[in-house]
């Protein structure tokens, strides 16, 4: 199924942390600087960089502050995660709230294809979006799809007063125009992470309605036991010529589909290699991972 292709040579680096060893093999040095924000148009816009690339950021802290934060320091879109992350519906609809008057397009992870009710408040509280991890099928796409949109195209309940009506205006007219142009502009991004998704990935992609397949190259690699072959060197794993292509096929494979491809990474370095490959959103950390690699970092660099 793998076509081997020649990894990329990976730099070395004296940390010995886990996470810096994360670091490495995603093909960076991380370096922490001061950067302008990135120039940003209409709410829930995507990027104007060089590549055409959407640049994002993870929000697992499950904080209202630091997604308000992120949002404002200029990401072309930011992933409240609610899958990994302890989000319960109130702090979501904090953290929706309080990145609603940024432009950066908000996403809401849920916790896969069957989280009716996940989907239903992402959007309701006004995420422009749901990316749904654990997709394995084309049965799994078509009901996330589903989930996301109302009747005749799908099964989401209608609700009214709600945040995501708001954008519309007030009232009856308002809901009548959202109703009218919810289902054209609800972001539908499934994960793909999984052996299964992988290898029926055409017929995954084929499901309309779907926008962005987003790849996870960790669950990918442990999907296909490649934590295992490879000893447990996750360095190694994340660099492999399995995972090489992987990375090149989704990318063709989002291009036969008319699908954006999306990628997670760490670092800038990293991040603009996926971009020129093709990727379209690549996100490049998590909140809590930039605080935690800069104080340490920092602590260091102190301490020396």
């Amino acid at each position: 199924m793998f076509r081997a292709i020649t990894p990329q040579p990976r730099p070395t680096s004296r940390a010995c942390s886990c996470r810096q060893k994360m670091l490495s093999a995603h093909i960076l040095i991380y370096k922490h600087r001061r950067t302008a924000p990135i120039t940003q148009a209409a709410s829930g816009s995507s990027s104007s960089s060089k590549s055409g690339a959407s640049y994002g950021l993870f929000v697992i802290s499950a904080s209202p502050v630091c997604a308000e934060a992120v949002a404002a320091a200029g990401a072309d879109w930011i992933c409240l995660d609610a899958q990994h992350g302890a989000v319960g519906y109130e702090t979501l609809n904090q953290m929706l709230g309080c990145t609603a008057a940024y432009p950066a397009k908000r996403i809401v992870r849920v916790g896969g294809p069957d989280d009716r009710y996940g989907i239903q408040q992402a959007l309701d509280l006004g995420a422009h979006g749901v990316m749904v991890p654990l997709v394995n099928s084309r049965a799994d796409a078509e009901q996330a799809v589903s989930y996301c949109r109302f009747p005749p195209d799908g099964q989401r309940s209608v609700a009214y007063p709600v945040r995501a009506v708001y954008r519309k205006g007030v009232g009856v007219p308002a809901l009548s125009r959202y109703l009218r142009e919810a289902n054209q502009e609800v972001q539908v991004w499934l994960q793909v992470e999984t052996r299964a998704c992988f290898e029926a990935l055409d017929d995954v992609l084929s499901v309309p309605g779907i926008n962005c397949a987003f790849l996870g190259p960790s669950d990918m690699s442990f999907s296909y036991g490649l934590h295992v072959k490879g000893g447990y060197d996750l360095p190694a794993m994340l660099t492999s010529p399995e995972l090489d292509n992987v990375y090149n096929t989704v990318v063709q494979a989002c291009k036969r589909y008319g699908v954006a491809p999306g990628v997670f990474c760490l670092g800038e370095y990293r991040a603009a290699q996926l971009a020129a490959q093709g990727y379209t959103y690549v996100a490049y950390d998590t909140d809590l991972g930039v605080m935690m690699n800069y104080t340490a970092s920092t602590m260091a660099k102190l301490k020396a």
